[in-house]
């Protein structure tokens, strides 16, 4: 299974009109909802050209992944909106997380 899911589109509007769509929650909300969303805040933010997300799966194995919007001109007075989705990795817990401790009959 691929770790990266990259699609790109083109829109005949500005930019501007589909950074308000990514970057606004009440905008994004329509066709993102909160309720996918790990947090509803972004990760991060390049103001106008892109914004970042931290994502959740809502079925097993609820996988968590951070999708990025990438906004450009495409020249012709429209917009190019390049998303990239990759999945977190897993951090695996450290040996010494005192965890419960399990002891061996001898």
């Amino acid at each position: 299974m691929s770790e990266t899911i990259e699609m790109e589109f083109s829109f005949d509007a500005p930019p501007e009109k589909v950074w308000r769509a990514v970057s606004i929650a009440q905008y994004r909300e329509r066709w993102l909802p909160g309720a996918d969303l790990a947090q509803d805040e972004p990760v991060a933010v390049e103001e106008g050209s892109a914004v970042s997300y931290h994502m959740r799966d809502s079925l097993p194995p609820h996988e968590e992944s951070v999708v990025t919007f990438q906004i450009a001109a495409d020249g012709a007075g429209g917009t190019r909106l390049e998303i990239i989705q990759r999945l977190v990795a897993e951090v695996p817990a450290a040996a010494n997380a005192n965890g419960e401790t399990m002891m061996l009959a001898a």
